[in-house]
Order: C-alpha cells, then sequence, then structure tokens
C-alpha cells in the first residue's frame, strides 16, 4: 500500500522552495542585470575598434572629426551620411567619435546602462543612468540615474523644511505683532521708538527719560492736572511731567517749529497744591519778530505724563 505525504512535510517543502527562490531570485536577477551591462560594453569597444579600422583605411582623406550617430534615424552615420560598418545591431542610442589625430570617444547607452569613453580614458566605463556630449568640455560625460528610494527621502526632507519654514514664518509673524504691541506701549507712556533700536538703547531711552516705577497718562491737551491721588506728589518736581507737543495750523514748512515745539509749552507744578499747570506755547514781546512769529500759536499739548 502506498503513502501519501502528510500536510507538514507539505508545508515544509513548500517553505524550503521559498526560500530557494528568495536566494535564488536577486543572485539570477544580478547576473541578468550584469550580462546586460557587459553586453552593452562589449557593445561599445566593439565599435571602437571599427571606428579606429576606419581611420586606419581613411587616413589620407579622414580631414576632420567624425561623428557617427546612433538614434531613430541614423544607426552608425554621419550627419553627411558616412556609414561606420560594424558586426552585431545595437539598438541604443548615442554616438562614436573620431578625431584627426586617430583618438576615438564613445557614449552610447541602452534603456538603463550607459558605456562611455573620452580620449584620455583607457577603457570603456558602464553605469546605470545616461550620458551625452559636452561642447564646452569636448567630453561625454555621464548622468547616474536616482533611485526610486533617494527621491522618496528627498520629498521627505523638503516636506519637512517646507514645515519647519511654515513654523518659523507663523512664529515670526507672531514676534512681529508682539513687537508692535510693545512699540505702542511705549508710545502711551511717552517712550518714543522706531521700532529699529534694540532692548539695551530702548532701556537707555527710558532711562534718559528718568522713568520709574509707573508713567500715567494724565491727559491730552492744555489743562490744570489735580495729582494728590498720587504718593508722594509733595516731592514731584516739573521733571516728573513730560509733556507732548506739536505744530499746529499756519506753521509754514520752512518755519514749522513741530520737531522742538515742546521746548514752548509752558509747565508748571505746585509740590504743595499737587497741580500741574499746561499751556500752549506762546511768545511775548515783538510777534512780527522772525522767530516768535512763527512759534505764536503753534505749540499745542498733545499728551502729558506723570512719571513717579
Amino acid at each position: 500500500m502506498k503513502k501519501g505525504f502528510t500536510l507538514i512535510e507539505l508545508l515544509a517543502v513548500i517553505v524550503i522552495l521559498a526560500l530557494i527562490a528568495l536566494i535564488s531570485v536577486p543572485m539570477i536577477l544580478g547576473i541578468i542585470e550584469k550580462v546586460k551591462k557587459g553586453a552593452l560594453e562589449a557593445t561599445a569597444n566593439g565599435l571602437l575598434e571599427s571606428a579606429t579600422l576606419y581611420y586606419a583605411k581613411n587616413l589620407s582623406t579622414i580631414g576632420e572629426n567624425k561623428v557617427f550617430l546612433f538614434d531613430e534615424t541614423h544607426d552608425g552615420e554621419t550627419t553627411d551620411n558616412i556609414k561606420l560598418t560594424y558586426k552585431g545591431n545595437f539598438k541604443g542610442t548615442g554616438s562614436v567619435r573620431i578625431y584627426k589625430d586617430g583618438k576615438t570617444a564613445i557614449c552610447i547607452q541602452d534603456e538603463k546602462y550607459y558605456a562611455i569613453k573620452n580620449i584620455n580614458n583607457t577603457k570603456v566605463t558602464t553605469g546605470t543612468g545616461t550620458c551625452s556630449y559636452d561642447e564646452a568640455t569636448n567630453t561625454y560625460l555621464s548622468v547616474n540615474l536616482v533611485s526610486q528610494e533617494l527621491v522618496d527621502n528627498l520629498q521627505e526632507q523638503l516636506d519637512n523644511l517646507q514645515s519647519n519654514y511654515n513654523e518659523l514664518q507663523s512664529n515670526y509673524d507672531s514676534l512681529l505683532a508682539e513687537k508692535q504691541t510693545v512699540i505702542t506701549s511705549l508710545s502711551n507712556k511717552g517712550v518714543s521708538t522706531t521700532g529699529t533700536e534694540t532692548l539695551t538703547e530702548i532701556a537707555a531711552k527710558i532711562d534718559a527719560m528718568a522713568i520709574g516705577k509707573q508713567v500715567v497718562l494724565l491727559g491730552t491737551g492744555p489743562a490744570t492736572y489735580d495729582v494728590t491721588s498720587y504718593p508722594g506728589y509733595q516731592s514731584f518736581t516739573a521733571s516728573n511731567f513730560i509733556v507732548e507737543g506739536y505744530s499746529g495750523a499756519g506753521a509754514t514748512a520752512d518755519h514749522n517749529r513741530g520737531a522742538s515745539a515742546t521746548a514752548y509749552i509752558g509747565k508748571t507744578y505746585n509740590a504743595t497744591t499737587g497741580k500741574l499747570t499746561v499751556t500752549n506755547g506762546s511768545a511775548s514781546g515783538d510777534v512780527s519778530n522772525s522767530v516768535l512769529k512763527y512759534i505764536y500759536g503753534y505749540a499745542h499739548v498733545n499728551k502729558v505724563y506723570l512719571v513717579y
């Protein structure tokens, strides 16, 4: 009586066959690719031998460099239909060059590989990619193909860089908004800034204004301000108050005193009563005076601050 295979035995055979295929298939594919590359290299060497033979036969009439093309319309022919006789049947693209001194160069390629040799090389080299002739250097150059894995890796890096850039841009926009908030806050407290100063420069500007713990906007325009509600008002002096001024309507472009309008504003403080009196700028004496007539009535109070 014949005995069949058990299920375990069949599975064992399948696993063994799978392992053999796993090991042998890449080896076989590698051998096939190596053969293809070797065949292209052999074709290139054969074409170079044919080129050397052509030069020997036509030494007296060669006259100029010859370029034998391989493309859709040429099969080893020059543009003026001179044929390079060679063995075999090459279906790729490229060209063979014969120089007037007998030196030869070649660049041919198929769907995957290239074979290349320049006049300074002693043998043909092959690789995965393409090759082409560079007029500037008078040589054949190769371009290796980039694997899909490398392309995916580079794309991932590009995506990460774009993400980082977007994050940095968002942070930059936030910082700009915060900076504008600080500039506005400083301006409201009497500290003028262009926004280009460093923190050290802004701190020095604040120190120069003798700003203490607090800066309070008392109001706008000329008025008498009562500061008795602020601690230590008895020790205040006029220097505790900062008054902004501007040139009023009527100042001419040549005599606009806006830059120094504050200098002509009246500011008087009584430490006993805690009253600050601020008045618009005025001039006394002969208003026809070339200076006074352009000051008179133009220096107006803008904002008044208490610094303590």
